[in-house]
């Protein structure tokens, strides 16, 4: 007990427990964005813990909380639905708001507003260069012909019973197994495309 009360004496700083939260958001979002960077997702994970045990020391508003994580939502939905950037713009909107209405109390008590600032232009130029990218790829999705990709392997990054998401050269794909269904990390075979979608089968043998 004596461990964890001193990790959060440490963390029982609002600045601090800003700047984990915010780290949390990016690693993770970059992670959806970009699948397979391992190392960012892990980040975000254990900004993301210990977040909220500095948060937990703190006098928190619950609806600046509840808009930093609804932020994270709408990130992840960008890199589903490919809005060309506006579902990342109101997920910006709520990370602004959020981080005004996060601490409750005096200044004393509440994040330093240059560093609330820094973070989410930061955060803003990240996003935009990750959806620019993501629209990147979207166009070189749709120029890739049925055999430039048959044969090829693709990895399982949901499960697939028989819909879900793949991984091919670095991008998630909309994915129908023909047969049975697939876990997480399994290696599958493409049959075929059509437009944006990829219809895989299992790996023989």
């Amino acid at each position: 007990m004596d461990a964890i009360d001193n990790l959060r004496s440490v963390l029982s700083e609002p600045n601090l427990a800003y700047v984990l939260l915010m780290l949390a958001i990016l690693g993770i979002s970059v992670e959806i964005f970009t699948p397979g960077f391992f190392y960012a997702g892990t980040i975000g994970i254990a900004a993301g813990l210990l977040a909220f045990i500095s948060l937990s020391t703190l006098s928190v508003n619950p609806l600046g909380l509840c808009l930093l994580i609804l932020s994270l939502a709408f990130f992840i939905a960008e890199a589903f639905t490919r809005s060309r950037g506006i579902v990342t713009s109101i997920g910006m909107i709520c990370i602004i708001f959020g981080s005004v209405f996060l601490f409750n109390g005096s200044a004393d008590n509440r994040a330093n507003p240059y560093l609330i600032a820094g973070m989410t232009a930061s955060m803003s130029v990240i996003f935009i260069f990750l959806v620019s990218r993501a629209a990147v790829a979207h166009k070189h999705r749709i120029a890739i012909g049925s055999e430039t990709v048959t044969g090829s392997i693709v990895v399982a990054r949901t499960e697939l019973n028989p819909d879900g998401m793949v991984l091919f050269q670095g991008e998630l794909w909309s994915a129908q197994l023909s047969k049975g269904s697939a876990a997480v990390n399994e290696e599958l075979v493409i049959t075929g495309i059509q437009g944006l979608k990829l219809y895989v089968s299992k790996k023989e043998g």
